[in-house]
């Protein structure tokens, strides 16, 4: 059995356990808040059969708060935000110091991933998501192959059941795309961001998706496809939180790639 790196809260199942979603917070909140939130605890309460499992990322330096006396140097977070407002540059995918703290992120997240493999839920069986960061962590974690774990392991990523990403980007887009796993393709993505979203714009979730597409099968608002292989991008009229109707969606989705019978 893997001993977990993280602190970690569960909502249990009510009725038999098949299978489990594993979902990471956003930046400078914690497993325990995070999953008494009331659009949380609804949706677990509609999937009986699926366990919810809460990790709380730990105590980083937060690089964009440096000298700013109304904010801590440090809180919980999976990754470094580099500047303020939120943007993408190419240049952070060289920052060696910025990816070796989303591969320790990685790594903490596989833990739970085998975790739940050792207690006999399959790879497919589990769904692994999050919001804002944890979101950001989840498409790297979920999608992403070996390189993302050291030159040491010879595991091409996961074969998870699904990924999900509230309010999400993609921080390191060209090392993204040249370390998709083989599994990458298959795996249906749920992707769901809000257009008044001014922490992760709108605007830099969409040129996340778009980055890859050339990789992975996007499609924008069809529902038909939701739980699908491949990226299924959603809108909602909310800024950087979660709306009913989106939850609503995830709950679909849930049920489409995590059906009540394994």
């Amino acid at each position: 059995m893997v001993s977990l790196p993280l602190t970690f809260v569960t909502i249990s199942p009510k009725a038999k356990h098949t299978a489990t979603v594993i979902f990471a917070h956003g930046l400078g909140d914690n497993g325990l808040d995070f999953s008494n939130n009331k659009e949380m605890r609804t949706i677990a309460s509609q999937l009986p059969h699926i366990k919810w499992v809460f990790p709380s990322a730990p105590e980083r330096s937060i690089t964009a708060w440096k000298g700013d006396s109304r904010r801590r140097s440090s809180t919980r977070g999976w990754l470094d935000v580099l500047s303020e407002p939120l943007v993408y540059s190419s240049e952070y995918d060289d920052i060696q110091e910025y990816d070796e703290g989303i591969m320790q992120s990685v790594k903490q997240l596989d833990a739970f991933i085998q975790s739940e493999i050792d207690s006999g839920i399959s790879e497919g069986r589990i769904a692994l998501g999050g919001f804002g960061q944890g979101g950001a962590i989840s498409l790297i974690t979920g999608l992403g192959g070996s390189q993302w774990r050291g030159a040491s392991d010879t595991q091409d990523g996961w074969k998870l059941g699904g990924v999900i990403s509230l309010g999400g980007w993609l921080p390191m887009r060209e090392k993204f795309k040249k370390r998709l796993s083989m599994h990458a393709s298959a795996i249906p993505v749920f992707w769901g961001h809000g257009v008044e979203n001014e922490s992760v714009t709108w605007g830099l979730s969409w040129e996340s998706v778009e980055f890859i597409g050339d990789k992975l099968e996007v499609r924008y608002g069809q529902y038909t496809k939701v739980g699908e292989p491949g990226v299924s991008f959603m809108s909602y009229g909310v800024a950087h939180w979660i709306v009913e109707s989106e939850m609503e969606d995830l709950r679909l989705f849930l049920k489409k790639v995590l059906p009540l019978e394994g």
